[in-house]
């Protein structure tokens, strides 16, 4: 049996419909909203029930997008970099549960790495997506630690190999 009925229904006998949430507010052509349109056909073609579902984010673009994609489950925007330890409450309280964390760069590489490396040691069974777009997005483009080695804005600051930044004025490359 195909993950899609003829009658554009799924196994459980939900329509791609049946897997969104409310309408983005995101930047065109940022990418999160693809990830979201990813999600949702995953989602409708894997069958899963949107109410056996915990959606968990951070704080951060990323972390929006859970509100765009299966408006019936569950979801909880934790602060920033914890979304992990949410995840972790949420496994033990109920391991019925099929988890989806969404989390940024800044969130998982930056005041989330402990968190995340916790989670990893601890196994929990969760799909985590990181959106990485290598910036911080609400605060209008400043590099987050996931920022590839030289990159340049013109003023603005520039990435180092030690995740610490610097002002190119003149936009020479990082060594």
């Amino acid at each position: 049996m195909t993950p899609v009925e003829t009658n554009g229904k799924n196994r459980i006998g939900l329509t791609v419909a049946d897997y969104r949430g409310a309408k983005s507010t995101l930047c065109p052509g940022c990418g999160h909203d693809a990830i979201t349109g990813s999600i949702i056909q995953a989602a409708f073609e894997a069958g899963l029930e949107p109410h056996r579902v915990a959606k968990l984010s951070g704080i951060g673009c990323s972390s929006k997008t859970p509100a765009y994609f299966l408006s019936r489950s569950h979801g909880f925007n934790a602060v920033h970099g914890r979304m992990p330890s949410i995840a972790t409450g949420v496994f033990v309280a109920n391991r019925a549960l099929t988890l989806l964390g969404v989390s940024g760069d800044g969130d998982t590489a930056s005041i989330g790495l402990g968190q995340f490396l916790h989670l990893v040691r601890r196994n929990v069974p969760l799909l985590y997506i990181v959106e990485n777009n290598g910036v911080y997005g609400l605060t209008k483009g400043q590099f987050s630690a996931t920022a590839d080695v030289g990159t340049k804005a013109k003023g603005r600051p520039v990435a180092s190999r030690h995740g610490r930044r610097r002002r190119d004025q003149s936009l020479r490359h990082v060594q």
